[in-house]
């Protein structure tokens, strides 16, 4: 039994040390905070009487908005153990607005093809994550690979 938790308590500090995981975590996080706000957005816009072809859109900047400043901690001091600065905010704003632009032509690319606005925005996470995770990681860290901190 013994060895047993002692191969659990390795396998969980080999997986903490991994930023990647590290990141997957701290994505979800944002990601639901995110969908949440997005699906809030979408759905009080529908209950006011607005459909407008553009609400999609309009409700995923307003939810990327929400999820940033979030994220921006999280990433900051779990993901990457460093510590927020206003140079650093600015490259992950800069970061994060690349993505978000991407994720906007795969929302409206999904919303084309057919998907319901609710679920569209779940196939663009699943797109977007890997490419945000190496954008993140050059603003944050200066670097593509390696895990040494700076």
């Amino acid at each position: 039994m013994n060895r047993l938790i002692d191969r659990l308590i390795t396998l969980i500090r080999t997986l903490y040390e991994n930023s990647f995981v590290r990141f997957a975590a701290v994505g979800g996080i944002a990601t639901a905070i995110n969908y949440v706000t997005y699906v809030l957005i979408v759905s009080r816009c529908e209950t006011l009487g607005l459909t407008a072809a553009y609400i999609p859109t309009l409700a995923y900047i307003g939810a990327f908005c929400v999820s940033i400043v979030c994220n921006f901690f999280l990433s900051n001091y779990f993901t990457f153990g460093t510590k927020p600065t206003w140079v650093r905010a600015g490259k992950f704003l800069t970061a994060h607005l690349v993505n978000l632009f991407n994720e906007l032509v795969l929302l409206n690319l999904w919303l084309w093809i057919g998907v319901p606005k609710l679920y569209a925005p779940l196939c663009v996470f699943v797109v977007a994550f890997p490419v945000n995770y190496f954008m993140v990681r050059f603003a944050l860290r200066g670097r593509l690979r390696g895990e040494g901190k700076q």
